[in-house]
């Protein structure tokens, strides 16, 4: 197999073709290599078999399998990985008052689920996340804004951690600023990319949703942060 530096697979053919391969990538103008950089260990590709048409594209491995050391693309690809599942997971996040909208509203006389506090929100999300996302840790903390232990959510191939809060009377932007501050403080020393704080707000008490998610955001130079506030 022949792949650029960024991760863009050349060929996967190059021993049985190789008037396919190229210096640089023509996608990105990156060099190509056809060895692991540490080892010498060719990349392995695929078999040709006559007259049957490939289905699918190979993807590069991530890291050597004589020397386990990592490619040059592997980081990126984790980032791009990371950067798509934060996309999915701000989606369903933006539509999860429709859920819970939905949900008040049962067959015949059953209870409605409302979400009442931040322990409703918690088991909503535990119920969807796994729609989307597959590896979905927990994590039981007690921070000093809360009397008792909270549930936050790791989705650990992409290393984003989730944490839910719900907006009562009483608690003031100030106050749920210094909120994400404790949060960042406590995931900042852990293998984690990005903090996504899930707010919900469903009587609308914070005024300017946007301004405050744009704000929020800016309070962490080190672990980025992903205020989205829903109601």
């Amino acid at each position: 197999m022949q792949v650029c530096r960024n991760g863009h697979l050349i060929t996967d053919l190059l021993k049985t073709f190789p008037e396919r391969a190229r210096g640089h990538c023509e996608r990105c103008g990156a060099v190509t290599l056809d060895r692991c950089p540490t080892c010498g260990e060719e990349i392995p590709g695929a078999f040709y078999v006559p007259d049957a048409a490939p289905i699918g594209l190979r993807r590069p491995p991530a890291h050597c399998t004589a020397c386990g050391a990592a490619f040059p693309w592997a980081n990126r690809v984790v980032a791009l990985a990371a950067v798509s599942a934060l996309a999915l997971l701000e989606t369903l996040l933006r539509r999860l008052p429709l859920v819970a909208r939905q949900l008040r509203d049962r067959y015949q006389e059953r209870p409605p689920f409302r979400v009442e506090d931040e322990h409703d929100l918690e088991d909503l999300l535990r119920a969807l996340l796994p729609v989307h996302f597959d590896d979905i840790r927990t994590e039981r903390r007690t921070p000093g804004y809360a009397a008792a232990a909270r549930t936050d959510f790791l989705l650990a191939p992409c290393a984003i951690a989730l944490t839910a809060k719900r907006v009562i009377a009483g608690l003031r932007p100030d106050l749920l600023r210094e909120q994400l501050r404790e949060d960042l403080d406590y995931y900042r020393p852990k293998s984690c990319r990005t903090l996504v704080a899930c707010i919900y707000d469903p009587e609308r008490m914070l005024f300017d949703p946007g301004q405050f998610e744009t704000a929020w955001a800016a309070i962490s130079d080190e672990l980025p942060l992903r205020p989205v506030i829903i109601s």
